[in-house]
């Protein structure tokens, strides 16, 4: 429903986007808000990867499935050097649905290893374009399985939203290695 704020029948307090000015300006303030955490977020992951003696960015492509209809999705995806075990990640993940990505921030430790396989278990906060970047919780689970191709895995990454009735996703995708650094 769209106002028209010249319309002299209507109050002055819509906006030609038929919010309340208080609403248009309350969201206004969540995106920024919002801007401010992902700056922050990048600024601490860029920190953490200056300083680090290893980084890890890769390049995938897969299908999410999850209780929607199945999405392809594209991703780059860095990784902070592990600290007790632990590494810290950001992946930017695109559909054909949207220009801007999907980010995913997340801290996973390794809990199986299997050769060179390994899965891990973690949390962090994943941030939809849909909702203005507004950051939920997950729960993640990756597995990774070296292929015969260099630089290449096989990704299994499984996700979940505590707080959104355990709304879950998994993605399916193949990976190849960009950058590597000891």
């Amino acid at each position: 429903m769209i106002f028209n704020t010249r319309d002299n029948n209507l109050p002055n307090r819509f906006c030609e986007c038929g919010l309340l000015k208080e609403q248009y300006h309350g969201n206004l303030s969540a995106a920024r808000r919002t801007v401010r955490a992902m700056v922050f977020v990048g600024l601490f992951w860029l920190t953490l990867a200056a300083t680090a003696s290893a980084q890890l960015v890769t390049i995938g492509g897969g299908a999410l499935v999850s209780k929607r209809p199945t999405d392809l999705v594209a991703e780059l995806h860095g990784e902070t050097p592990p600290f007790a075990q632990t590494r810290a990640y950001l992946t930017l993940s695109w559909t054909d649905q949207s220009i801007n990505p999907t980010i995913i921030s997340a801290v996973e430790r390794p809990v199986l290893h299997f050769g060179k396989a390994f899965t891990g278990i973690g949390a962090g906060l994943l941030w939809l374009e849909a909702t203005d970047y507004q950051p939920y919780p997950i729960l993640v689970s990756s597995t990774v399985i070296p292929v015969p191709i260099p630089q290449t895995s096989f990704v299994l990454i499984g996700s979940t939203l505590p707080f959104e009735d355990f709304d879950w996703s998994l993605l399916i995708k193949v990976g190849v290695t960009l950058v590597f650094i000891r």
